[in-house]
């Protein structure tokens, strides 16, 4: 097969994979969020919070209790959050297609696979 046959069922692969129910709830998640100040503004205080201590401990100093108890609320309004836990499922199944999509490939490029899933369970 010709390098530009591959590269197209790579792209027709991709167009499938942005059309489907996975990608789109994922998005449609992703835009309620960017809708919904709270959550947004959630996430902001934490992605700051976690930053400055990263930043610390990378520079040798010591994180106090303080800010040890500042991250663990601030993770735990996080899985609070019913939209922000939404997110996360939807993400992880679209991981877990993705996982799969990888899989199916590899299987295929290794000649491990027969192309029926009746051998096996590797690509359910």
């Amino acid at each position: 097969m010709a390098k530009e046959d591959i590269i197209k069922l790579a792209f027709d692969l991709g167009t499938s994979i942005g059309d489907c129910e996975e990608i789109t709830h994922l998005k449609e998640l992703q835009n309620r969020l960017n809708e919904d100040i709270e959550a947004s503004a959630l996430i902001i205080k934490y992605q700051d919070a976690k930053m400055k201590l990263d930043n610390k401990m990378n520079d040798g100093l010591i994180i106090s209790k303080v800010e040890e108890d500042h991250i663990d609320i601030l993770e735990q309004q996080l899985s609070n959050n019913s939209l922000l836990q939404e997110i996360m499922a939807a993400q992880e199944k679209f991981d877990n297609l993705m996982q799969a999509v990888y899989y199916a490939m590899n299987q295929a490029i290794t000649g491990s696979c027969a192309g029926s899933c009746s051998s096996c369970n590797g690509c359910s």
